[in-house]
């Protein structure tokens, strides 16, 4: 089992790469998403796939790279076993426009209505790390997403929700992969309030996913509902 992560880069004159495109494909299913087939290690076959379709303008003077790797954490799960790909040959197709520097089509400014009148109450931030643990050398990239809270002008509702992720892996061990997520969400009026709180986790082995969630329902500060969930997936080939 391998993967392929190709990816297209804008490289500017400083040396700043910014993503283009990218595209990723699990190579055991390579004859089609339904269908499985095993790699056979020293044998060359041929690999076609696209990347994400988007318009993109390069200005003159600047360059384009493509990158190829055999893992894309935490885009992709990893395989099993770290793979080594050894590539032939290869060719990219990039259409090119005709227009150059004009534009093709021009729109219409969007007509719109007034924008729903709402309090913020909490402002909306969001925070990314990464983390290595220098005792483990396991490496976690923490996602913090808060939405905010806004206060409803016409009806007073309030709502927000905070969403938080943690994905780790240890370099040298796909098998060590771990995504965790805890989700927040409330509303509340007056008095009333509720909210849920949502946890979820997914390890994995050689043959198998395993994921665990549980969700907490909150009536104010009451816990009125619970429930857990824990299932296995076979890996088949992935």
């Amino acid at each position: 089992a391998a993967q392929i992560a190709v990816r297209l880069n804008h490289i500017h004159p400083d040396g700043a790469s910014t993503r283009i495109t990218y595209g990723v494909l699990n190579l055991a299913h390579r004859i089609g998403f339904d269908k499985t087939a095993p790699l056979v290690p020293g044998e060359v076959f041929d690999v076609n796939f696209s990347m994400d379709h988007i318009a993109y303008r390069v200005p003159a003077g600047h360059k384009i790279r493509v990158s190829i790797s055999s893992s894309y954490w935490p885009l992709i799960w990893p395989s099993p076993e770290a793979a080594c790909l050894t590539l032939r040959a290869g060719s990219i197709d990039i259409p090119m426009r005709p227009s150059g520097n004009s534009d093709e089509c021009h729109f219409h400014g969007p007509e719109t209505d007034l924008p729903w009148q709402v309090e913020e109450l909490r402002p909306a931030s969001n925070s990314r790390k990464a983390i290595k643990d220098m005792k483990t050398g396991i490496t976690t990239i923490e996602v913090i997403d808060d939405f905010g809270s806004v206060r409803d002008c016409h009806h007073g509702l309030v709502s927000g929700s905070i969403a938080r992720e943690w994905w780790s892996i240890h370099p040298e061990d796909p098998l060590s992969a771990e995504a965790k997520t805890h989700w927040s969400t409330e509303n509340r009026r007056g008095k009333w309030s509720v909210r849920t709180e949502t946890f979820a986790k997914m390890t994995s082995d050689k043959e198998n996913f395993f994921l665990e969630a549980r969700l907490e329902a909150y009536e104010g500060e009451k816990l009125v509902f619970e429930k857990e969930i824990t299932d296995r997936v076979p890996r088949d080939n992935r």
